[in-house]
């Protein structure tokens, strides 16, 4: 099962261009076929260069420099290729996501199992707030065998299985990258809005964990390419780190009190998510893994 995830398919995932991650060029798009035509290009230059028996004394050498111009132009392509396998784009807002990521507070690498997006609506218009990628510890996968043969469709419908991930010890982590500029406080206020109603009678502790996740956004302008990550340790600790561009390095805060974490889960894999994209793709990602 070890580095299954990191294949994520590049056509499940959604797009958005920001200064979060590089941009890399992704296999079988336009950078691989300027190297073909640039090759071609080469070996018909030599062609009609050897047409005329005064130039053959030279056609060698050319061949021999065309040679190692069309090797270099292969090995850049394939350097190329490599690196776009290490993201996965999501497309509807152009952001890309490293494939497997090392985050502050965990003990191993998460690999990428979905991407998606979050819109708000502001009348009858949609306005995308933000991308976001779901990582995960690999070995979580192993205790998901019932679901086998399960279809896309029937994973995501099933609340169970998504209970089931949550409440595996083994660590996962949502990425959350900004799109647009926001102010911190309504990027909680929007949060708070969807964590409250499920949790039904706080207790002190909820109270506090609450409180102290509210402190880290209020104040703090949150701009385009902001990143920001929610880390669960496990189902009752969450980490929170944020960033102005980039992975997180530290962490900013720690939430203890599984009433908020498992709100917070169920925010964005619960029956009414935040954002559907992002448990399609995981629902996706899954069935094509559990066979």
């Amino acid at each position: 099962m070890e580095g299954i995830l990191a294949a994520v398919p590049t056509a499940m995932c959604v797009s958005l261009r920001t200064n979060a991650e590089p941009i890399h060029h992704f296999p079988g798009k336009f950078s691989n076929r300027v190297s073909v035509l640039q090759t071609g290009n080469c070996v018909s230059s030599l062609r009609k260069r050897s047409i005329h028996p005064c130039q053959n004394g030279n056609a060698l050498l050319r061949k021999l420099h065309c040679g190692e111009i069309s090797r270099g132009i292969v090995k850049s392509a394939a350097s190329s290729v490599g690196n776009a396998d290490e993201y996965a784009e999501e497309t509807a807002t152009s952001v890309k996501f490293r494939r497997s990521v090392t985050l502050p507070g965990c003990s191993s690498p998460l690999s990428l199992l979905g991407t998606g997006f979050r819109e708000k609506k502001f009348a009858i218009i949609g306005v995308k707030v933000y991308a976001a990628g779901y990582y995960v510890n690999e070995s979580i996968l192993r205790g998901l065998s019932a679901w086998k043969g399960r279809s896309a469709d029937e994973i995501e419908k099933d609340s169970s299985l998504f209970s089931s991930i949550f409440q595996d010890q083994a660590e996962k982590s949502l990425q959350i990258v900004l799109v647009r500029d926001v102010d911190g406080k309504t990027f909680w206020d929007a949060l708070d809005e969807a964590i409250s109603p499920r949790i039904k009678s706080p207790s002190s502790e909820d109270t506090t964990a609450l409180s102290t996740f509210r402190g880290i956004f209020q104040s703090r302008p949150l701009n385009k390419g902001s990143v920001i990550l929610l880390t669960w340790i496990n189902p009752s600790k969450m980490l929170v780190s944020v960033s102005t561009g980039g992975l997180p390095t530290d962490v900013d805060a720690t939430i203890e009190s599984g009433n908020v974490t498992s709100a917070l889960f169920d925010v964005f894999f619960g029956d009414s998510p935040v954002s559907p994209t992002l448990k399609s793709s995981v629902a996706n990602q899954l069935a094509m893994t559990l066979v």
